[in-house]
């Protein structure tokens, strides 16, 4: 029995030579954020945003990406990695959530999250004080924000009423804080959620290359 287990240990790892290292093998790359056909890699040398078919300075090919995951090719072997896949013997584990966001056409920082369970969709904004969102918004999510203290906020129609409110829960990419300060406007504007300062100043900020990396401070 125990020379039939060895032959079969032995022909098994000679069927995995040549062929895609499956997500639990090591892999000496990380990756830190995904999208359509781009991802943000982590290798020793650093992050860097590369596109399909493209290969990185330390020299990890992008073979394809989407939300779900990125298939990638280094030093002869191939990888299928999710997001925050790690490996690696040279890597030390991250103790702190972090989400890397890449910038859209306009130069702006869009990311999928959470308010009290229920996916939303935010644009960074280190200009706003608080979370604002539109009282339409904040009723497709089921806020009680009539509840809320009263007052005025400026925008770019003028001054209009809102209510400041305070949010049980955000999550973006892992990053969670709780009771978060918002303020929801009268009307339909802003007509997107705008992650702001009650919620980035719990966070450490970098933006490198273009990409707007956010990690948990706790």
């Amino acid at each position: 029995m125990k020379g039939f287990l060895t032959t079969l240990l032995s022909a098994l790892l000679l069927v995995g030579v040549g062929t895609t290292v499956l997500a639990f093998a090591a892999a000496p790359v990380e990756v830190v954020g995904l999208f359509k056909d781009r991802a943000v890699i982590r290798t020793a040398q650093g992050d860097s945003m590369i596109r399909a078919g493209e290969t990185s300075d330390s020299g990890v090919t992008l073979v394809s990406a989407d939300a779900h995951g990125a298939l990638v090719r280094y030093q002869g072997e191939e990888y299928h990695l999710g997001l925050s896949n790690r490996v690696g013997s040279h890597f030390h584990k991250v103790e702190r959530s972090q989400i890397s966001i890449s910038p859209d056409s306009l130069g702006q920082y869009r990311v999928r999250g959470s308010i009290n369970n229920r996916f939303v969709d935010f644009l960074v904004d280190t200009g706003a004080s608080v979370v604002a969102l539109s009282a339409r918004e904040a009723d497709g999510l089921g806020l009680d924000y009539l509840d809320g203290t009263k007052g005025t906020v400026q925008t770019a129609q003028g001054v209009v009423s809102s209510y400041f409110v305070l949010l049980d829960e955000v999550v973006v990419g892992g990053i969670t804080a709780h009771n978060v300060q918002a303020a929801v406007i009268e009307g339909a504007y802003p007509v997107e959620i705008l992650l702001g300062m009650s919620f980035l100043r719990q966070v450490a900020l970098h933006e490198q290359g273009g990409v707007l990396t956010l990690t948990a401070k706790y």
